[in-house]
């Protein structure tokens, strides 16, 4: 079983965490999630050096040198330790533009009307499932892009509609550059974040650092 550790006992001691941390994340948690905080934490601990590898597939940390690794969903069991970061909900979205000019969907069945932008995989982020009905709604696809960004890059662009989870599309939404459809019926399963890191004594404070 993957063991949990408490970092903030971890990064308790009166050493100035510092030295190189290598972090792994998925290219839409990175941007949305991470980077935004980065100028807090470089002026609180401007001797620790991160470096980050933005890439959306699953890494072993041992054999890229990372320290900490970002993930999403349930985890296997490993020796790596872990710590659980939160939960993200998913939220149905589309530019203004696009159902202004394709119309505004007033029910689940007009929604079929629409266009969607897939993800090749998983499959479960392109299912459409709702509480008013038992079964998911069908809704063409638009187009397929690779990774999360791309595909709200697209959906920005007007091509369709799609499923986000909600870290990605908070400032887009907030701003009006992004609107919500049938908010608070999309019944899919929230997913748990949660961070992997290795047991490297010397780096435990500035990886406590990074992770509070």
């Amino acid at each position: 079983m993957a063991r949990t550790e408490a970092l903030s006992e971890l990064g308790s001691g009166g050493q100035t965490p510092r030295g190189p941390s290598r972090v792994n994340a998925p290219v839409p948690f990175m941007l949305h999630a991470i980077v935004p905080r980065l100028p807090e934490f470089r002026s609180r601990y401007p001797e620790i050096d991160l470096r980050y590898d933005m890439i959306d597939e699953v890494i072993d940390l041992i054999s890229a040198h990372v320290d900490v690794a970002i993930r999403f969903g349930p985890l296997e069991d490993s020796d790596l330790l872990k710590r659980h970061l939160g939960r993200t909900l998913w939220q149905l979205v589309a530019a203004p533009h696009y159902p202004d000019a394709h119309g505004w969907p007033k029910n689940l069945v007009e929604l079929s009307s629409l266009e969607q932008v897939r993800f090749p995989a998983p499959a479960h982020i392109n299912l459409l499932t709702f509480s008013e009905v038992k079964t998911s709604v069908d809704v063409p696809t638009a187009v397929e892009a690779s990774n999360g960004e791309a595909v709200r890059r697209l959906v920005l662009a007007g091509i369709g509609i799609a499923k986000f989870s909600d870290f990605m599309v908070a400032e887009d939404l907030a701003t009006g550059r992004l609107v919500e459809l049938f908010p608070g019926e999309v019944t899919a399963e929230p997913l748990d974040i949660s961070a992997l890191y290795l047991t490297r004594a010397s780096g435990l404070r500035r990886i406590a650092a990074f992770l509070d």
